[in-house]
């Protein structure tokens, strides 16, 4: 029953994400401009590189607490977010420096016009704030998590998006609009949910307490120690996901770098989504992994892989299936011609996300440097084969993208089912069993979005809906018959036949 609650909790929030993206990403581009809105996502991704050394903490904290809670250790778990909290804050007293460096020397990073340099400025240095109360906040998402009541966590990200929307509504009407105004819009939702955070914190955790007896430089260390392989992956995650924009910048220019932010906003929702759902099961791997229950672990992971897949293979195929009619309504017909960016990216993303569930596998095992060797490896590959291609090769924005395929499919699909399979002990072939379903799936929604635009213009957004909710259908349809399994079937009909039996009631 909380699988299901969490479950449509972060719908609703991704769907909301994916309404506002749509509505606010045309809306700010033809504010600012096109070359404008490239350093909207840029500034961003030059603070999140600090979260290289942040993330050596915020990324063990829930793991360590949630096991110690879980095995009954309660004094043990209000020290780890006792420590968390405390280093938190003087890491971010520590950063502040270099994060305001960064936001003066910005212009000697990367290609920032004239006009631009003093407002891409002030939006590093507003970011930089949110950045650290993120940081600090981290802390809080523990509560959620042991309760596995993932859904508060959703419903807070749903708050904070709805502010920052506001925010920039008026901001952008009553202000000149400005490119830190977004970052300050950002930072008064992140402001808000923080408050909700610490509230529902309390609520989970009441045995939770922060005193100075609970604080020991030996508890930190276990921290920082366990986390640094974080930091080594995180370097990884960076080369993987923000580079892509700086290497636009740098290699084709701030107007091309805009392009493609515009572009990249629904594969990074897709990335968005494949990570919050694969969280939702990241509570139950833990429990079988604190229990030692590893051919439970191994069965539940398995359908996870699969329960993921199925999800995240429908939105691929409808964003690679209908790219053109989608970008001809949303941004304009100039930029119909980017639609293989979408096709790509579309494409790869069905493939290699499935697998996010087995992420948390290692992070119970607190086996992490492997991955994070493995990660920055190919991260360092991606930013190789992105600047090759994009530069001397000169397929400009293809180059790029066909770089992050082939590092992600490398990464997700190669390596990560290989390595879980090693440090659980089962064969190799096991955790790939999940994949081949969903990757199935696509195709067919694919093949539908393509045959549906044969014989029906798609040239409306009440076109694209429709379009949209034919192929819905009909991925139901094949999922449930030939996908799922039968036992899978049968409790569909059970619960239906539930559902059905209270409406009579």
């Amino acid at each position: 029953m909380k699988f299901a609650i969490n479950f449509g909790a972060n719908v609703t929030a991704f769907l909301l994400s994916v309404f506002l993206s749509v509505w606010m990403t045309p809306f700010i581009v033809k504010t600012l401009g096109v070359e404008a809105f490239g350093f909207v996502h840029l500034t961003q991704n030059i603070i999140n590189y600090f979260s290289i050394i942040t993330v050596a903490l915020s990324s063990v904290v829930v793991r360590f607490f949630t096991v110690a809670a879980h095995r009954g250790n309660k004094e043990e778990a209000n020290a780890y977010v006792s420590n968390y909290l405390a280093a938190s804050v003087i890491i971010s007293l520590l950063l502040a420096v270099p994060l305001a460096g960064t936001a003066f020397f910005i212009d000697r990073v990367m290609n920032v016009p004239e006009e631009l340099l003093s407002d891409v400025r002030l939006s590093i240095l507003i970011g930089s704030a949110l950045f650290m109360l993120t940081f600090f906040m981290a802390g809080f998402a523990t509560g959620p998590f042991f309760a596995n009541r993932l859904y508060i966590s959703s419903s807070i990200q749903a708050v904070q998006m709805l502010v920052r929307v506001l925010c920039v509504l008026f901001l952008f009407t009553c202000f000149t609009p400005k490119i830190w105004q977004i970052q300050l819009s950002a930072l008064a939702g992140a402001a808000c949910a923080a408050i909700l955070s610490f509230f529902f914190f309390k609520k989970l955790i009441p045995w939770f307490s922060f005193t100075r007896k609970n604080l020991s430089f030996q508890t930190s260390k276990v921290l920082f120690q366990a986390g640094a392989w974080s930091s080594v992956n995180q370097i990884g995650v960076l080369l993987f996901l923000q580079i892509d924009l700086m290497t636009a910048n740098l290699v084709l220019g701030p107007s091309e770098a805009g392009i493609y932010a515009a572009i990249i906003q629904f594969p990074l929702l897709l990335r968005s989504l494949a990570g919050t759902l694969a969280s939702l099961f990241a509570p139950i791997l833990t429990s079988y992994y604190s229990k030692g229950d590893m051919d439970g672990l191994m069965t539940y992971a398995n359908q996870a892989v699969r329960m993921n897949g199925l999800l995240l293979a429908l939105p691929a195929a409808l964003l690679g299936g209908l790219a053109e009619p989608f970008l001809a309504i949303w941004l304009g017909p100039s930029f119909v011609q980017t639609a293989p960016l979408l096709y790509i990216h579309a494409a790869y993303l069905a493939v290699s996300l499935s697998v996010m569930p087995l992420f948390y596998v290692w992070t119970a095992f607190n086996k992490q440097k492997t991955p994070a060797i493995v990660t920055l490896c190919l991260g360092g590959l991606n930013v190789i084969l992105a600047v090759v291609l994009s530069g001397p090769a000169h397929l400009g924005l293809y180059g790029i993208t066909i770089a992050g395929a082939i590092a992600l499919v490398l990464k997700n699909v190669v390596f990560t089912p290989l390595y879980v399979s090693h440090i659980t002990g089962f064969k190799k072939h096991v955790f790939y069993k999940g994949m081949f379903g969903p990757i199935a799936a696509a195709v067919f929604a694919w093949a539908v979005c393509r045959a549906i635009r044969l014989f029906y213009p798609v040239d409306s957004w009440a076109g694209l809906i429709a379009a949209a909710l034919a192929v819905c259908i009909g991925y139901a349809v094949f999922a449930f018959f030939f996908v799922c399994t039968k036992e899978e079937r049968r409790l569909a009909f059970k619960q239906f036949r539930k559902g059905k039996g209270a409406v009579q009631i």
